[in-house]
């Protein structure tokens, strides 16, 4: 599930629900944006710039693997943003998919805060009931997938009625939500999606389309092995070869880490704890 990828939109459009998740004040209008700090040349999940100048700016990551030096590379962060805005208070954030992949290593925990999405989702549905953003990531974290499948039609239309947003915010939203059930159904046609939102014809939109070619392994593999290669140098044929022979859900499962993964070595690591393939 390409979960980086549509938080990051989710949160590009609307960066006052970074607020809302973290159970604090609204925001003022303000940014969030995937900047590449120069000196390490990683890209961050995301940067959180508060147009008012006394609220900090937040360095923002999304974390669904485990990590051991996920702390360590948010504080690195931490410290690049603050070169970049000296006169502002900088702070960090890893929202972690759930508890189990923290490991609160001592002392990083005293200067990057943790977050778990699943129970701040569950937090927030109780305390604002008409938010749309637990709706809209129930694909990632809805368990039951009976009750995701039941409600997907209405929250579909729940999502093109939220209140002060334009005709194409809403239709954003839809179509993160749509490309979330692709993902959390992986086994589905666009016919089977189409009919769980009961909604228009996918083949009629650019969206549609794309979200249609999720299932398509041609050219991802290339992809992700240029990544690879471009962040963490030549990749060993061994690697190499086992990333070529990985299935589309496998290799749906790369994306998610791709721009994460820090070393070769924990790329290995991560590739042999890989279900055996079909």
């Amino acid at each position: 599930m390409k979960t980086d990828e549509s938080l990051y939109e989710i949160f590009c459009q609307h960066p006052e629900w970074i607020a809302d998740m973290l159970n604090e004040p609204t925001t003022a209008p303000g940014t969030f944006s995937s900047p590449i700090i120069k000196k390490s040349e990683r890209r961050l999940d995301g940067l959180l710039v508060p147009a008012n100048s006394k609220q900090p700016v937040l360095v923002i990551e999304f974390q669904f693997f485990h990590s051991a030096d996920i702390y360590l590379r948010a504080a690195e962060q931490r410290i690049a943003v603050h070169r970049l805005y000296p006169k502002r208070e900088v702070g960090a954030v890893i929202f972690f998919a759930n508890k189990s992949f923290d490991k609160r290593p001592y002392p990083w925990t005293h200067v990057v805060r943790a977050v778990y999405l699943d129970e701040e989702m569950a937090v927030l549905a109780m305390r604002n009931p008409a938010h749309p953003l637990p709706k809209l990531l129930a694909p990632i974290f809805e368990k039951d997938e009976t009750t995701l499948e039941s409600q997907a039609a209405m929250v579909y239309r729940e999502l093109g009625r939220v209140q002060n947003l334009s005709k194409q915010q809403l239709e954003n939203l839809r179509a993160i939500y749509t490309s979330l059930l692709f993902s959390r159904f992986k086994n589905r046609t666009s016919q089977e999606i189409n009919a769980m939102i009961r909604t228009f014809d996918l083949t009629k939109t650019r969206a549609g389309r794309e979200l249609m070619d999720l299932g398509k392994t041609e050219g991802r593999t290339e992809t992700l092995l240029k990544i690879l290669a471009k962040r963490l140098g030549k990749l060993p044929k061994t690697v190499v070869s086992q990333i070529e022979h990985l299935n589309y859900i496998q290799l749906e499962k790369l994306e998610d880490i791709v721009l994460d993964v820090p070393t070769v070595a924990e790329l290995s690591a991560w590739l042999r704890k890989l279900k055996p393939q079909r």
